[in-house]
């Protein structure tokens, strides 16, 4: 019992290393394990009186309503294998939320073990893009491009091998090295900030050389919270942008015209970004769209309930909408496959919580006198909207690389009491 934190702790950093080389069931063993782990020294921790936040309600409601609807859903073995996948996330994340309010201290480790991750699958990519992998399957529409404009889209060592889980497990844990470096600013050491920004723009390269588009349009959301967030702050606590020192607005300016110069002039980037607005002519964006539409008949049809959780069940009924002749593992958008598989209610449900996340967040951002609760809080916003933004165009968040990268950092809030 004296050492059962240590324990957990150490499987849960088993659980974020072997979800770079690991599939799922192994991954979700370990996330049992923990949640066991935790839940058994609660259960004879009498002094225990933590109280969940509105937050951890809203999440419940989300649970109870996706369990109606596997009681409803009409292929029920196919749903309930679904429902475990979903029940494994939920119970992870209390049990996580219970962890980090008695080990406050293990954040930061957590964090930095998550940024170290980030820059090894980031550094493979990059290397893969520069040997020229070869794709698995067909992850680019060729049609109508020279060979100079096909992007090497690199996918990690994440299984299975696909660039878009590889680009929103790294836009998942792009926030961690925001964390480390605001963190050590605050504590003053400039050059290991430094060395956390390089980091940070490796991570990015990394993702653009995924090819993934709904990452890019993540980045819509992550870096204009960002930016707002520090001039907030740089205007509210140092009176303006022309107190920072002339020599780190040199070092900011050049890092960014790097790295736009790159994806302006590297003509197989530049084409990537360019497909977005493509529509039906881009063959993947044209399929994405037949099955946004079949999607939302499903929905219609079955609003209050769903169809029930999984992809093993959405693979089956989608057969009797699908307009495109091709097979699909999900709707490709995270609301409206939420609200596909368990109805509107569960949706509504889920985006309670995440507003209430954000919430409290921004509230600990704004009035909190801590600057580790600051960072940690625009931290936790920063993945969310980045994760979110991505997932209004895949579902690869339902991955369990995400999932538990995903709950992990939302868990941190049940370390700050204020």
């Amino acid at each position: 019992m004296e050492n059962i934190d240590n324990i957990a702790y150490i499987v849960m950093l088993s659980i974020l290393i072997s979800s770079t080389i690991l599939n799922s069931e192994y991954i979700g063993g370990l996330a049992l394990l923990f949640s066991a782990l935790v839940i058994f020294k609660n259960v004879f921790n009498f002094d225990n009186n933590y109280k969940f936040k509105n937050y951890h309600k809203a999440l419940f409601v989300y649970f109870l309503i996706v369990t109606v609807s596997l009681f409803a859903s009409t292929l029920f073995a196919l749903s309930f294998h679904g429902y475990i996948k979903t029940f494994i996330y939920t119970l992870f994340f209390f049990s996580a939320s219970l962890f980090f309010k008695d080990n406050k201290n293990k954040i930061f480790l957590t964090i930095f073990v998550v940024a170290m991750l980030m820059s090894i699958e980031s550094f493979i990519a990059i290397i893969q893009n520069m040997c020229g992998v070869s794709e698995i399957s067909g992850w680019q529409d060729t049609t109508n491009i020279n060979p100079e404009e096909i992007v090497s889209r690199a996918y990690g060592t994440l299984k299975p091998y696909n660039p878009n889980l590889l680009a929103g497990y790294l836009l998942c844990g792009l926030s961690s090295f925001v964390y480390l470096i605001l963190n050590s600013l605050s504590k003053n050491n400039k050059k290991r900030a430094l060395l956390y920004c390089g980091l940070f723009f490796i991570n990015i390269l990394a993702i653009i050389l995924t090819g993934c588009r709904g990452a890019y349009l993540g980045f819509l959301l992550f870096f204009p919270m960002l930016f707002f967030a520090l001039i907030y702050y740089i205007h509210k606590k140092l009176g303006g942008l022309s107190n920072i020192k002339k020599r780190y607005k040199n070092i900011t300016a050049v890092l960014v015209l790097m790295l736009v110069s790159f994806m302006a002039f590297n003509p197989a980037i530049s084409r990537r970004i360019e497909s977005i607005f493509a529509l039906r002519a881009d063959s993947s964006i044209s399929f994405r769209l037949n099955v946004y539409e079949s999607a939302m008949h499903m929905f219609l049809d079955n609003p209050i309930f769903g169809i029930g959780v999984g992809n093993q069940n959405f693979r089956e009924i989608y057969g009797l909408y699908m307009k495109s002749g091709f097979d699909a593992l999900g709707s490709y958008c995270i609301p409206l496959e939420i609200a596909v598989e368990s109805g509107i209610f569960a949706l509504i449900a889920f985006l309670v919580f995440l507003f209430l996340v954000i919430k409290i967040c921004l509230k600990y951002c704004v009035n909190s006198n801590n600057i580790n609760t600051k960072i940690l809080s625009l931290s936790i916003v920063l993945m969310i909207l980045a994760v979110m933004g991505h997932g209004l165009f895949d579902t690869i968040w339902f991955r369990p690389q995400l999932q538990f990268l995903f709950w992990i950092n939302i868990a941190m809030l049940s370390a700050i009491n204020e």
